[in-house]
């Protein structure tokens, strides 16, 4: 049985959008004419206990955009047709590479290496082209 094609976009949306929600909050919240200057600034600086979770550890913004971005590659090969190994393996490396370009500017965060593998390894797991 195929997935309905309209899945893959609709999953990868939902991930990415995820993070979005406290800013969309904070935004609308100074662009709001009764909000002062400081009532905005204060919203936007000082994020409720609520949104700072999402702000932090593994559901952080940045880390779901890895897995989504790994899931998506990983998913493209298998469409493709290529082996599920091939394609965990090349979506595993360009992670890599990511984080290893980011140690040069900065840290190489294994946190992210690790989103992209589980990422890469649900994409691998979809059904090829060749019926595997």
């Amino acid at each position: 049985m195929r997935t309905p094609s309209f899945v893959l976009p609709a999953l990868v949306l939902a991930l990415s959008c995820a993070g979005n929600v406290p800013c969309a909050r904070a935004s609308a919240l100074a662009d709001s004419s009764a909000a002062t200057l400081e009532g905005a600034a204060h919203a936007i600086a000082f994020p409720s206990p609520a949104d700072r979770r999402w702000q932090t550890g593994f559901a952080r913004r940045d880390r779901l955009q890895h897995a989504s971005l790994s899931f998506v590659l990983a998913g493209a090969c298998r469409t493709a047709g290529r082996p599920r190994g091939e394609a965990f393996a090349f979506t595993l490396s360009l992670g890599v590479l990511k984080e290893v370009r980011d140690a040069r500017h900065g840290t190489f965060d294994v946190v992210d290496l690790a989103a992209d593998a589980i990422g890469a390894a649900l994409g691998s797991a979809l059904p090829g082209a060749g019926g595997d």
